[in-house]
């Protein structure tokens, strides 16, 4: 069964709404948070959250949880950690676009009814966030990318996020970014990236995320639009991404056993406008959650079950 409804109606303090992330938290409550404002890359554009407790029939009313006065920010990552903590990632433009981007982070320590002051994460103008974090034994994993150069790569901590050191780009012929990260069950570490090919290319890594292999195409649509990959509790594989070479419509769900076919695919908006840069989480009771952008005007939020995926197996 699929459960849909918007975050928030339009907000006429911050008309658009774009790049949303999910997580949960300790308690099985879920956390999204989005940048907003007059328009992407306005000096006025902030990070708003909202939150859905466990049973609750509604998402909270959006509140800013990150601003940076006169500058524009963007490209939210939460990160719920072991020891309770809730850090936010997110960069900050320093100059006229995202290529001047900085990367920041920030930490709450009661699930994110309060934040410290924002902190740089390192000095790299336009390394840039979008997936989620991975957590190995005694090593973290964050996924980026460089706008610049259009290479996605992977920051590394071995000891518990207090430093981070970057990996060598990973490069593909017409560019990468937003990898995603999961972990599957032969140890070895999966990535799915965005391009501006047509195709979501993939790449794996054998030694904890220092090294990963040539890229390569796979067969599935991407309009240069923002995907994600989460491994479930069942083990299976899903994705969320647009189903097309060229447009940002229809975003759908797939799911695939860790051999990669996608043999089962769900349709969640098909009609002719921008839904994109989904995010996906899953709660304990093994509910799938989604959120995405919604015609750049606000943040919607689906739910479903697997079971619910597998009721529509493709034949192609």
């Amino acid at each position: 069964m699929l459960t849909k409804a918007p975050i928030f109606e339009r907000l006429d303090s911050h008309p658009l709404a774009h790049c949303a992330t999910l997580t949960v938290l300790g308690d099985g409550s879920l956390l999204a948070a989005w940048f907003a404002g007059s328009y992407e890359t306005a000096p006025d554009v902030a990070i708003l959250a909202s939150r859905r407790a466990v049973h609750g029939e509604s998402w909270s009313q959006p509140q800013v949880v990150a601003e940076v006065e006169g500058h524009s920010l963007g490209q939210p990552v939460f990160w719920t950690r072991p020891n309770g903590e809730l850090w936010l990632f997110f960069v900050v433009i320093m100059g006229r676009d995202w290529t001047s981007a900085q990367p920041f982070w920030q930490r709450s320590r009661d699930n994110g009814q309060s934040w410290e002051s924002p902190m740089p994460v390192l000095d790299y103008p336009g390394l840039m966030f979008r997936s989620r974090p991975v957590s190995l034994p005694g090593r973290c994993i964050l996924p980026v990318y460089d706008e610049n150069t259009w290479q996605s790569r992977m920051l590394i901590s071995d000891d518990d996020a207090q430093s981070w050191r970057l990996t060598q780009p990973i490069s593909t012929p017409d560019g990468n970014i937003h990898p995603c990260v999961v972990q599957v069950s032969g140890g070895y570490l999966l990535a799915y990236l965005r391009t501006r090919g047509g195709r979501i290319w993939r790449t794996e890594s054998l030694d904890g995320g220092e090294c990963w292999s040539p890229p390569a195409p796979t067969p599935i649509p991407n309009p240069n639009s923002g995907i994600d990959l989460l491994r479930l509790q069942s083990g299976a594989l899903a994705l969320a991404f647009n189903n097309s070479d060229r447009l940002r419509t229809p975003l759908c769900v797939a799911l695939a056993e860790e051999d990669e076919r996608w043999r089962w695919r769900q349709t969640l908006e098909d009609g002719h406008a921008e839904y994109s840069y989904p995010t996906l989480a899953q709660t304990g009771d093994g509910r799938i959650h989604i959120v995405y952008t919604y015609r750049r005007e606000h943040i919607e939020w689906a739910s479903f079950s697997e079971s619910w995926l597998r009721e529509n197996e493709i034949h192609e």
